[in-house]
């Protein structure tokens, strides 16, 4: 809310402002953009408005960016500092090629790398021993504020060097280096054969009983066939609130005194969003589900064609835990020596392109606030929509009457086993989601992923179901 006043107060000023001879009042250019194959911008845009309200001249180059973009970009605008950011940890990966290319071109400038997937440990230790200027850990936008405020005075002091960072009076402002042990071990000539160990879990019951599905194959949900208040009753509020809109308790304010606040100011907005949604249209719920035939066979899960429960079409291999109950997620399903066949379900679901069109044309306007507000309500909103989905193949299982009453306890797994999307712990093969949506058919919702493990619309998830009662979330 302070930056778009800002704005606004700027803009209003600008006309009757003196101009230099250059026509450029900024105290430095900065260049940032999201890295190739990567869709989120949510970040970047919010270094972006923080900056360009503190003076400084922000060329926003988007989402997706080739690093081809970003190097002309540098050189037309002759800026003082790049910054990437990028979500996915695929993003890293282009980070580190982008700077060996920004070598390639001879550009030296101190480089901000900013998101989720990154560490301090990545950027100081991988990335700066890949490029020859300074690289920078972008743990937040005021971060990157704070370091260009460093940077352009030591430029204006002769204090900066390219190579060696901050000089001089300067040199305290620069950044820390993680310091990385590298342990070298003894070369030996013997080879020690690595066992996989496919022995079922003692702690996941063969022996219970099996769900008869409603249909076999998929079915497509539209946005007509969603009640969207439904979805909303799914809402993760701490994660919207806290996580996405950033409205933490203070630690000197009392429980009482933040669940007022919560109440007076926050609610409100929340109440003003969902009927903004519905009234205008503001979200497409799509989503495609069902159910796949499997059996189990060690580690691995072997999927069927739904018309022809003898036909493979896929296979999926979990890897196992290696201590306590050695759980694996094939284990929650009929092993074939039972001869039994079994039940994968599966969902992918979406609030579809509208989300991200109607976030950029928020931010266009300079309606930072609204920005952050419909950003948030359009991720957490795919999130529960997933939970909504989740729900229904419960319900269509027949563990209908194990639900709980309450959101809070459907987020805290109280219910019938568990959703499972490729990349998190207990099934870490990001690839095995290109199966996934194959299987699926998600291009018939213009649901896809790209060579980058993106999927898009930015605002999706995919994800399968177990329903063994042993079946919770666990680290390998």
């Amino acid at each position: 809310q302070s930056a778009q006043t800002m704005k606004a107060a700027v803009a209003y000023l600008e006309p009757y402002m003196e101009k230099s001879e250059t026509g450029d009042n900024s105290k430095g250019t900065f260049i940032i953009a999201t890295v190739k194959g990567d869709v989120h911008d949510i970040g970047k845009n919010l270094v972006d408005i923080i900056l360009s309200n503190n003076g400084y001249r922000v060329i926003n180059l988007g989402i997706k960016q080739p690093v081809e973009n970003i190097i002309n970009a540098y050189q037309e605008h002759n800026a003082d500092c790049i910054a990437m950011s990028g979500l996915l940890v695929k993003s890293t990966a282009f980070m580190k090629e982008n700077l060996e290319a920004f070598n390639e071109a001879g550009i030296t400038v101190p480089v901000i790398l900013g998101g989720a997937a990154l560490t301090p440990k990545f950027v100081y230790d991988d990335c700066q021993n890949t490029y020859k200027g300074q690289v920078i850990y972008g743990k937040d936008a005021f971060s990157d504020l704070n370091f260009m405020d460093k940077l352009m005075p030591a430029k204006a002091a002769g204090q900066w060097d390219d190579s060696q960072g901050f000089l001089g009076e300067y040199a305290e402002a620069k950044k820390t280096r993680v310091k990385v042990e590298t342990v070298i071990s003894e070369s030996s000539e013997e080879t020690e054969e690595i066992v996989i160990d496919t022995q079922r879990s003692e702690a996941v019951d063969v022996n219970i009983d099996r769900p008869i599905p409603p249909f076999w194959g998929t079915k497509i949900l539209q946005p007509q066939h969603i009640d969207l208040e439904e979805v909303f009753w799914y809402l993760d509020l701490q994660a919207l609130i806290v996580g996405q809109w950033q409205f933490r308790k203070p630690r000197e304010q009392s429980r009482e005194e933040y669940d007022a606040f919560l109440a007076e100011k926050v609610y409100p907005v929340l109440s003003e969003w969902k009927a903004k949604i519905l009234a205008e249209n503001l979200l497409h719920p799509t989503v495609i589900y069902g159910y796949f035939p499997c059996q189990a066979e060690d580690n691995s899960l072997f999927i069927y064609d739904p018309e022809n429960h003898q036909k493979q079409v896929a296979r999926f291999d979990f890897p196992r835990q290696k201590s306590g109950r050695r759980l694996c997620i094939a284990d929650f399903f009929a092993p074939k020596e039972t001869g039994q066949i079994d039940v994968f379900p599966m969902q992918a679901v979406t609030v579809g392109e509208i989300a991200t069109e109607y976030a950029q044309k928020l931010f266009a306007a300079n309606d930072y606030t609204n920005y952050l507000y419909f950003h948030g309500m359009a991720v957490q909103t795919a999130e529960a929509l997933a939970e909504w989905t989740h729900a229904k193949i419960r319900r269509e299982l027949g563990f209908g009457n194990e639900e709980p009453d309450n959101v809070r306890d459907i987020l805290a797994q109280r219910h019938r086993g568990s959703r499972y999307s490729f990349g998190y712990p207990a099934c870490p093969n990001i690839q095995d989601q290109y199966k996934q949506v194959e299987l699926l058919q998600t291009d018939r919702i213009n649901m896809y992923m790209d060579e980058s493990e993106q999927l898009y619309p930015e605002q999706s998830t995919t994800a399968f179901i177990t329903y063994h009662p042993v079946s919770k979330y666990f680290n390998l």
